[in-house]
């Protein structure tokens, strides 16, 4: 699966969970949701638990950073070095 497939997939399922993000011109791929206010933890692990379902891949504990995880882009990474593997 090619990087904007992962970005159409992942970005469709944050529409749905998060409205708001329906509202904004241009979601910040570089940015951490969490520090815009559009996911908060539960939002986290709801879509952890989506991504590793969907991909059937494990998003291990220690990935959970801002470095990691912490931003749109960041997350598409981390699912295609997992797919890659």
């Amino acid at each position: 699966m090619k990087k904007n497939e992962i970005e159409q997939v992942l970005l469709s399922y944050l529409k749905k969970g998060v409205p708001a993000l329906n509202k904004v011109k241009k979601i910040p791929m570089d940015k951490s949701l969490v520090e815009l206010g559009y996911l908060d933890s539960f939002g986290i692990i709801d879509t952890v638990s989506f991504i590793e379902n969907k991909w059937k891949i494990k998003i291990e504990d220690d990935e959970l950073t801002k470095e990691k995880f912490g931003s749109l882009n960041k997350m598409i990474d981390l699912i295609n070095l997992k797919l890659n593997k």
